[in-house]
């Protein structure tokens, strides 16, 4: 009973893979579409959310302070698009993307490297799924 457990916690998540600008993917099998919602739901805690439907969660913007790699601005204001579809019987994908920019000199501009923020998304999703 305990191997059989433990083989299906490691394969809950198959994989979490960078797949462009902002973006990151994760891919939960062995479980059903909503349990992975409920989790991606409070994967977001935190963030205003503007938008929780359809299979897609979209978040308010927030300001926070710079994190490590980010000392060159003053503020970062961030917004969070969370998609989780359906790929199968108990499959399920689920796609964050991330939207910053910077706040330097008076003026905001957009920051490219998000994949901290998307990462943390998706850890907070795994601890969700438990």
């Amino acid at each position: 009973m305990r191997r059989a457990l433990t083989w299906a916690a490691a394969t809950v998540l198959v994989a979490g893979v960078a797949s462009g600008a902002g973006m990151m993917r994760m891919v939960v099998a062995d479980l059903p579409y909503a349990r992975v919602w409920e989790a991606a739901v409070r994967a977001v805690e935190g963030y205003p959310v503007e938008r929780a439907a359809d299979g897609v969660i979209v978040t308010g913007r927030i300001e926070r302070p710079p994190r490590e790699g980010e000392e060159a601005f003053e503020r970062v204001a961030e917004r969070v698009t969370l998609r989780v579809e359906a790929s199968g019987d108990r499959i399920t994908r689920v796609t964050v993307e991330v939207e910053a920019e910077g706040r330097r000199e008076g003026s905001w501009v957009p920051i490219s490297e998000t994949e901290a923020t998307a990462r943390a998304i998706l850890a907070r999703l795994r601890d969700a799924i438990g």
